[in-house]
C-alpha cells in the first residue's frame, strides 16, 4: 500500500529547495508551479525533472524543451538527493496551495499565523498609532478635570488646586512604564539583528556578475571557489584563475548588465579593470607590469564565536551552494540571501535529511544504519547526528 504523501514535510522542502524560484501562484525566476502535475503528462518524468532537467532535455522531451526556451535557458539547479516520497511531499504541498486558494477567502490556521506574521511588519505603525491615542487620552483626561473644576467652583464648592501635569505621580509613572516598554522592544529588536546582514550588497570593486558566469555559461562554483569542498572557507578565486579566461576574453559580448540601481554597466571596462590589477597587456599578450590584488568586498559574514565549515556543508552533508546563497546563478551583483541566523541554521538543521548512501562520512553512525536496515527509522536528520548541539558550532 502506498504511503499517502505529506503536505507539511512538503512544506518544509518547499521552502528549503524551491521557494528562491517559485511560488505556488505566481511566476518568479521559474513558472508558478499550481496545476504543474496536470501540465507533465507522465508523473516520472516530472520526477526526473525535479531531480535532473539536463537529463529529461537530452531526451528532446517536447514540453521539457519548450519550458527550457521560454525561461532564457536558464538551468534549473539540480537535486540528486531528493526521494520519490519527498517529491510527492512537495507536489502535495502544491496541490494542498491550490485548494486553499480555489476555497476562497476563508482562513485556515496556518494562514491566519502567516497573516499574524505578516501583520509584524507593521508593529512600528500600530506602536506610533497607539502613541498617539495614549496623548490623546492624557489630554481629554485632562480637559475632564479642568471642567470638573469650573463646575464645582460655579456650585460654589471648593477645590484644592490641580497638581500640575508634569508633578502628577500617576503621568509620571506611565510615562516611565511606557518609556520602558518602548526602550526595552527597541533595545531586544537591535540585539536580536547584531551582526545580521540579510540583503547586504555592497559595491564590488569590479562588476562581476555570477549570472553570467555561474548562470548563462554554466561554470562550476567549484572551479572558482575551489576549497569550499576541501576547507573550512569557501575562498575567493585568485586573479590567476580569472586569467584563464580572460587572456582569450577580452571584450563583453553578452546581455546587457545593469546594477541594481539600474545603471547600465560597460562590461568591457570591467574587464579592462581586471586586466588593469593584473598588469596584462591584451595587445601584446603578456604581463607587461606587476599586479595589484582586488579587494573584493566580504559579503557573507559570521560572528567570530560561530564556527562554519564550508567542506563539512558540501563534501559530507551535499548541500548546494543556492540552499545558503539563494539563485547565486541569476544575480549579477550578489547580496546575501538569507539571515544567517542561529535559528535559521537550527531550523535547517532538524529538517534536512542526511544522505547516509555512499557518504563514507557517516559510516561511524553504526547503530543509525542498522535502525534504517531495520525499518525502525526512515530517514536521518542532522538534528539526528548531533546537528543541534550547541558544541557543534560553539566551542
Amino acid at each position: 500500500m502506498a504511503r499517502a504523501a505529506d503536505p507539511g514535510a512538503g512544506k518544509t522542502l518547499f521552502q528549503q529547495q524551491c521557494a528562491s524560484c517559485h511560488n505556488v501562484h505566481k511566476k518568479l525566476t521559474g513558472p508558478a508551479l499550481a496545476g504543474v502535475e496536470e501540465r507533465w503528462p507522465d508523473k516520472k518524468l516530472l520526477h526526473q525533472w525535479i531531480r535532473n532537467s539536463a537529463s529529461v532535455l537530452a531526451t528532446g522531451d517536447k514540453y521539457a524543451n519548450d519550458l527550457f526556451n521560454q525561461y532564457n535557458k536558464l538551468p534549473m539547479t539540480a537535486f540528486p538527493g531528493l526521494k520519490d516520497e519527498d517529491i510527492d511531499n512537495i507536489l502535495a504541498y502544491i496541490a494542498a496551495e491550490e485548494t486553499k486558494a480555489a476555497a476562497g477567502p476563508k482562513e485556515t490556521g496556518a494562514e491566519a499565523g502567516a497573516a499574524a506574521e505578516d501583520s509584524g511588519g507593521n508593529s512600528l505603525l500600530f506602536g506610533i498609532i497607539t502613541l498617539i491615542l495614549a496623548i490623546v487620552a492624557v489630554i481629554l483626561m485632562q480637559i475632564n478635570s479642568n471642567l470638573n473644576k469650573l463646575a464645582a467652583e460655579k456650585e460654589g464648592h471648593e477645590q484644592p488646586e490641580p497638581v500640575p501635569f508634569y508633578k502628577n505621580k500617576a503621568y509620571i509613572a506611565l510615562g516611565i512604564i511606557v518609556l520602558f516598554v518602548v526602550g526595552g522592544y527597541f533595545t531586544i529588536q537591535g540585539a536580536i539583528g547584531l551582526g545580521r546582514q540579510q540583503d547586504y550588497m555592497p559595491e564590488q570593486p569590479i562588476f562581476y556578475s555570477h549570472k553570467i558566469h555561474a548562470g548563462i555559461n554554466q561554470i562550476n562554483c567549484l572551479y572558482c571557489h575551489s576549497s569550499a569542498e576541501k576547507s573550512k572557507h569557501a575562498m575567493i578565486p585568485s586573479e590567476n584563475v580569472c586569467m584563464n579566461c580572460h587572456k582569450a576574453i577580452t571584450e563583453y559580448t553578452g546581455p546587457d548588465l545593469y546594477t541594481a540601481e539600474g545603471k547600465k554597466v560597460n562590461g568591457t571596462a570591467e574587464i579592462q579593470k581586471l586586466f588593469d590589477h593584473v598588469g596584462w597587456d591584451p595587445g601584446a599578450q603578456r604581463y607587461t607590469k606587476p599586479g595589484q590584488p582586488i579587494e573584493w568586498i566580504k559579503i557573507h559574514n559570521l560572528p567570530d564565536h560561530v564556527y562554519f565549515n564550508h567542506s563539512q556543508h558540501v563534501a559530507a552533508g551535499k548541500v548546494q551552494c543556492q540552499t545558503c546563497h539563494g539563485e547565486i546563478q541569476n544575480m549579477d551583483e550578489v547580496h546575501q540571501f538569507a539571515d544567517l541566523s542561529m535559528g535559521w541554521c537550527v531550523n535547517c538543521h532538524r529538517t534536512t535529511k542526511v544522505q547516509f548512501a555512499e557518504n563514507n562520512y557517516y559510516s561511524i553512525f553504526e547503530k543509525l544504519h542498522t535502525d534504517i536496515k531495520d525499518g525502525k527509522i526512515k530517514d536521518v536528520t542532522v538534528e539526528m547526528v548531533g546537528g543541534t548541539e550547541c558544541q557543534k558550532c560553539h566551542y
